[in-house]
């Protein structure tokens, strides 16, 4: 015969106050889990492996924007939209008479925070003071811009806000 105590008693796991607390840990195990897949697989392109030598490099790339600027080279952009695949870039170089006008002028297009939208293109003479390029189709947003002569003497930089184009 059964006493009545033993019909009130239940096995643990059918208790629903202990699988919410089993649930607890378990779900910041898979959680955690899950971060450190994603971490491990996505990687942060945003610190370099070598920080050392570019922080040393550092100084040299600055007496280069130095450099742009005792010459008084200044350069205008104007980017237009040439259909859905391609952008054309078009600048105006500025700078003294006696200032000799660079074979072609680099330009590299830095995405603040993803690596692989990066462009590298060259700008090549197209009338007086005039360069252009034209490159594949760029998000809107932020843009971190470097132009430098082809011999590396000089670098201007400055910083692109590119709005979406309807």
């Amino acid at each position: 015969m059964s006493s009545p105590l033993s019909e009130q008693i239940k096995p643990w796991y059918r208790y629903g106050l202990v699988w919410f607390l089993i649930s607890i840990p378990a779900s910041a195990v898979i959680v955690g889990s899950a971060y450190f897949w994603v971490s491990v697989k996505m990687g942060d392109s945003l610190v370099a492996d070598d920080y050392y030598r570019e922080g040393r490099a550092i100084n040299q790339r600055l007496e280069k924007d130095a450099e742009a600027v005792r010459r008084g080279i200044r350069i205008t952009p104007e980017l237009r939209p040439s259909g859905s695949l391609a952008v054309d870039i078009r600048v105006l170089f500025q700078a003294p008479a006696e200032e000799p006008r660079p074979g072609s002028i680099r330009l590299r297009m830095s995405h603040p925070t993803i690596d692989h939208l990066d462009v590298i293109a060259t700008l090549m003479p197209a009338g007086p003071n005039h360069y252009e390029t034209r490159i594949p189709p760029i998000a809107p947003g932020r843009w971190y811009v470097q132009l430098e002569d082809d011999q590396a003497l000089w670098r201007v930089k400055s910083t692109w806000i590119l709005e979406k184009s309807d």
